[in-house]
């Protein structure tokens, strides 16, 4: 359940900060659309709810590693790594394989998924003005798949 709720807080903060950005990209974008002279005037409805929902995220993300550390830091033997990795028993040694084998994979998966995205954004050469979501999602989507993949191939290693 420890790592079901990391992960999950970890892609979501990245979800969070990449709408969060987007905000900011999309009112330069009219600025700079004004400034070209592309269009004479704008306006804008930006919603606070986009930098809410990272503060929450945010704050959720801190409080449970707050209790992760206290609930580390109780165990007499308790070692710096045993915090840092907080999905699995650092004293498990197949735990400890399985996370090898589950790092291995969804380093593997990120490696190429970034090649693939890169070379999509040779196909939308002007993407900052007509998609300025794409490269922000696109950019947040590579932790956020990679944290899943991880999370799978670790459940899937373990149920073995």
């Amino acid at each position: 359940m420890r790592m079901y709720i990391t992960v999950i807080l970890r892609c979501l903060l990245f979800a969070a900060m990449a709408l969060s950005v987007y905000d900011y990209v999309k009112i330069n974008q009219y600025f700079e659309l004004f400034g070209r002279g592309y269009i004479d005037e704008f306006s804008l409805y930006v919603t606070t709810w986009r930098g809410t929902f990272l503060s929450i995220v945010t704050i959720l993300l801190i409080i449970f590693n707050v209790i992760d550390f206290i609930v580390v830091k109780k165990k007499k033997n308790a070692l710096l790594k045993e915090y840092i990795l907080s999905e699995y028993d650092v004293s498990d040694e197949r735990a400890v394989e399985i996370t090898g084998k589950a790092v291995r994979y969804a380093f593997v998966f990120i490696i190429f998924y970034t090649i693939v995205l890169l070379a999509s954004y040779m196909f939308i050469p002007n993407y900052f003005l007509d998609y300025p979501w794409y490269p922000i999602f696109t950019t947040a989507s590579i932790p956020i798949l990679g944290l899943i993949i991880y999370l799978i191939t670790f459940k899937y290693f373990h149920a073995r």
